[in-house]
């Protein structure tokens, strides 16, 4: 009797095993560190950093359980060391408000400025075998907060068939949506990155600013609606300390000053 309870047991632990998600079993084989700001642009030592097993927070629209951080505006820096096998591996981030995705220091997807909170972005990024260092800078303005990011590996066979015949390239994808002001429409200028002064439209008012003036202007780094000529110090570049921004008089973002 007892042999055979010991069976029952050992048998429901390999079928529970067996049924564990494998994104979850990944996440949890390598920690992540999570640094807190209480501002939005990752600037000064944080106030607080934790550990984690995975990234799944729903702060929801109340304070992060953490003494010193703000309801809105704040920043946070998670980061791991993880392990990956060589091959194409698919990356799910899930943010609202936003995020910058870095594997090995370099940007995979940046949605700073582009107004898609909530959206699924997937993110296909070939590794090779060895230890891989991501990094998810992620940022919150108002109303609800949350972060998931899980991978995938993309399993390629053993002999690929011969390459098919190159096909005609697939038709753009439709913008992302962007800052929109008085001055037009600049999702196309933020999808892009390109000079703000392809996007600019006089809203015919004898003061409003034209498109010489715009042309003068440096390209706007983080798109986001302000007020134009408005100065202020915020992180414009991943990797670099925050310096001092000036917004466009497009209105449609901001540029070293």
């Amino acid at each position: 009797m007892k042999r055979a309870i010991l069976f029952i047991t050992a048998l429901m632990l390999v079928v529970g095993l067996a049924g564990a998600p494998q994104a979850a079993t990944a996440q949890s084989s390598s920690p992540w560190q999570v640094s807190y700001f209480n501002n939005p642009n990752w600037a000064g030592a944080p106030v607080y950093t934790e550990f984690a097993n995975a990234v799944a927070f729903n702060w929801g629209s109340d304070v992060p359980p953490v003494p010193g951080m703000p309801p809105q505006n704040w920043s946070a820096r998670l980061t791991t060391n993880s392990f990956f096998y060589a091959g194409n591996y698919n990356f799910q981030v899930v943010a609202d408000d936003a995020f910058v995705l870095y594997v090995d220091g370099a940007v995979m997807f940046n949605t700073l400025g582009l107004n898609i909170p909530g959206k699924p972005i997937n993110v296909a990024i070939p590794l090779t075998q060895g230890n891989h260092f991501i990094q998810i800078d992620y940022v919150q303005a108002t109303a609800q907060a949350y972060l998931y990011t899980s991978w995938s590996f993309d399993k390629q066979p053993v002999n690929p068939p011969a390459p098919p015949a190159p096909a005609p390239p697939a038709p753009a994808p439709p913008p992302a949506s962007g800052p929109v002001t008085q001055f037009g429409d600049y999702s196309r200028c933020a999808q892009q990155q390109i000079h703000q002064a392809n996007c600019f439209q006089s809203n015919g008012a004898w003061d409003a600013p034209n498109m010489g003036s715009i042309q003068m202007e440096p390209q706007i780094a983080v798109w986001q609606n302000c007020k134009a000529d408005q100065s202020q110090t915020m992180q414009l570049f991943p990797n670099k300390d925050p310096q001092k921004a000036k917004c466009s008089k497009t209105e449609a973002g901001w540029f070293p000053s």
